[in-house]
């Protein structure tokens, strides 16, 4: 059976996570010197419907320097668009089924990147495109960010806790919303966070907006594994509330999912979405902010920042910032990823 990428943060137990976890840790301390033959031979197609730098730079890197190839392709311009049966053109798309079919006949592994706009901002279109992915492939399907999970970057997370925190248990973390002059970001990143950090045995405080919640699947299931684990969640409509004495602070933006359309076609509620957002321009992360966390707490963020409205200049580039070396540990985060989907031994 072909084993993917697609939603570890809900599929995968969180003895097993923990253990990726480590290995991951362990795999970065060997790059590159000890790791350069990992993937040798092997080859990688990436298909990004959205922007990317952390993502797209960091995987091709830590592929080369292990010795496989990337191949990149535009799946909007360079390519007949890949499409579900009820979105298809002729001429300008091609079904995912035959896509996968043919390159998984061609190389070792698929990447897709989808959320938002190439989706209709149906919110678990875009989740869906890559579960159909999976579903025809024959090698495994690695999510670069869908619209409800960003599994890559939340080990990269939970790695620079690890190395700035020690042990994770009952440790404090706040993922909060901040304001952004922009709505046009998924839950990915908060989806995958929390799932995450309640499995290394994180407690963590949710702090939102009320009109922002989260998936109520994803809430749930972070219920289960914080059981499993003893960690602890509370969620908060109060910014300060939920960084008071958090050892870790995490505030970035991201939509409302009761605005956005349930079917493909409609539009999303733009008028509602900017009006939530302005109601809450207060919500950003400034020196006063920190200084309510724990004393040597760190500011987390996924980049790119809005700064100036997610988080303050004097924040972001100052001493409590873990957020370069969290940007740096995405490249180790995958590589890991990459050798566990395709050369497993080479993890121990």
């Amino acid at each position: 059976m072909t084993c993917h990428w697609l939603a570890p943060d809900l599929t995968m137990s969180a003895a097993d996570y923990r253990a990726l976890l480590d290995a991951a840790l362990s795999f970065k301390r060997r790059y590159p010197q000890h790791t350069e033959g990992a993937l040798r031979g092997r080859t990688i197609y990436f298909l990004f419907y959205n922007a990317s730098l952390r993502t797209r730079s960091s995987f091709q890197t830590g592929l080369s320097r292990m010795g496989g190839h990337a191949i990149v392709l535009d799946p909007q311009h360079g390519i007949y668009t890949p499409a579900l049966p009820e979105a298809e053109i002729p001429y300008s798309t091609e079904r995912v089924a035959d896509v996968a079919r043919v390159l998984s006949s061609y190389g070792d592994a698929i990447a897709i990147r989808m959320y938002g706009e190439p989706a209709g901002w149906v919110y678990g279109a875009a989740h869906r495109h890559l579960e159909a992915f999976s579903q025809w492939s024959q090698v495994p399907v690695i999510n670069m960010e869908c619209d409800r999970f960003h599994p890559c970057q939340a080990l990269a997370d939970v790695m620079t806790m690890r190395e700035r925190l020690g042990g994770l248990t009952g440790r404090r973390l706040c993922i909060s919303w901040a304001y952004s002059g922009s709505w046009h970001k998924p839950v990915a990143v908060p989806q995958s966070l929390l799932l995450a950090a309640v499995k290394t045995g994180m407690d963590v405080t949710l702090a939102h907006p009320a009109s922002l919640g989260l998936d109520p699947q994803v809430m749930q299931a972070a219920t289960q594994f914080a059981e499993q684990t003893g960690a602890r969640i509370r969620v908060t409509h109060d910014l300060r509330d939920g960084v008071t004495d958090a050892h870790a602070v995490y505030a970035k933006s991201w939509c409302s999912l009761g605005l956005l359309p349930t079917r493909h076609g409609d539009a999303v509620d733009e008028m509602a979405m900017r009006e939530t957002f302005e109601r809450h321009r207060d919500w950003r992360v400034d020196a006063d902010v920190m200084r309510l966390a724990a004393p040597d707490a760190g500011y987390l963020h996924c980049l790119p920042a809005d700064r100036g409205q997610e988080v303050t200049d004097d924040v972001i580039d100052g001493p409590s910032s873990w957020v370069f070396q969290q940007a740096g540990n995405r490249l180790h985060a995958q590589n890991a990823v990459m050798a566990h989907l395709l050369n497993p031994g080479c993890l121990a």
